[in-house]
């Protein structure tokens, strides 16, 4: 942000704006980078910094032109999973490392860790820095024995899961998820297609997968595509092409789209609505995937963030 100094210049006395930058530790002491500008800042305390780690800055300026600056925080585009699964146990000379999948789908390895566990023990986890700590194993009481009042036919009745996504966002090459147009900033809006030598893919996320959903056989796989945003040519139908994808969370580049495409013709000026998407379609997202676009015609649909349901997924199924 070359304007830092402009923008807190012209802000009126009293005022405070809230910015967004990283934190840099230059050997001495830490700073907080906004657009490029080290600003000498107050941390809240307590706040436990990554060299790098996104922050949240308030800037504030009193009526006799001074101005100062508050880190408030770190944030995360997801919040950081509470409990995890232990997947393995690494010895490393003095230093023991534990790699734990989180309830969020996603995969961490630690250093630190209170007390023993085993590899397939669910654990509790607290966040320090971006890093996790195993805090103690969760326990597991036995279930209790299966009621002689349920009736055997219960078992094959028919059922639905509806699944809310977690994350959606825009892949763009040259600056990778969260960077292209209305998706940046965390806005998380979806983009397909190519626009003045921009090629875009976006994509929903769901999380780890449903065990409800392991055996079942589906019947029905419907989706809920959200409003089209105002981008390309949004007064001309569109036919965009939906896949699954096997990502639980946003990988390091686009998404592994797997089976697809389904295409389906969208009105100009499309408010959202509910589909049925192939069945086809249905056991990448039910392992733990999620749905894509890709392709043109450009277009671009509301982020879950502007529409809570945009994304969301019904299966109907029987045993």
């Amino acid at each position: 942000m070359p304007g830092m100094p402009n923008m807190m210049a012209a802000m009126a006395g009293g005022n405070t704006r809230r910015v967004y930058g990283t934190a840099y530790w230059d050997g001495s002491r830490w700073w907080a980078n906004v657009g490029g500008n080290n600003l000498d800042a107050r941390w809240l305390d307590p706040i436990q910094p990554l060299q790098g780690g996104k922050i949240i800055v308030d800037i504030s300026r009193d009526e006799y032109g001074g101005s100062t600056a508050l880190v408030i925080g770190g944030y995360t585009d997801q919040p950081r999973p509470s409990t995890g699964t232990v997947q393995q146990i690494i010895p490393a000379g003095v230093v023991t490392q534990i790699v734990v999948e989180g309830a969020d789908g996603v995969t961490y390895t630690t250093d630190r860790f209170i007390g023993s566990t085993s590899p397939g023990d669910p654990v509790y986890l607290t966040w320090d820095a971006a890093t996790p700590t195993v805090i103690g194993t969760i326990q597991q009481s036995a279930p209790p024995p299966p009621s002689a009042n349920i009736p055997e036919t219960a078992a094959t009745q028919p059922g639905s899961e509806t699944l809310i996504a977690t994350a959606s966002d825009t892949w763009w090459g040259p600056g990778g998820w969260g960077s292209y147009a209305t998706s940046r900033n965390g806005g998380e809006d979806v983009y397909s297609g190519t626009w003045s030598g921009s090629t875009v893919t976006g994509a929903w996320f769901y999380g780890a997968p449903r065990p409800v959903l392991q055996g079942k056989t589906i019947s029905r796989f419907q989706f809920r595509l959200p409003a089209r945003l105002r981008a390309g040519n949004y007064n001309s139908p569109a036919i965009i092409h939906i896949y699954a994808h096997t990502d639980s969370a946003r990988p390091g580049g686009d998404v592994n789209r797997v089976a697809g495409p389904f295409e389906i013709e969208i009105p100009a000026n499309f408010q959202g609505g509910d589909m049925d998407i192939p069945l086809d379609l249905a056991p990448p997202v039910i392992a733990g995937g999620g749905l894509s676009i890709a392709g043109n015609p450009y277009v671009a649909f509301a982020s879950r963030l502007k529409d809570p349901e945009s994304g969301r997924i019904k299966f109907d199924w029987s045993s």
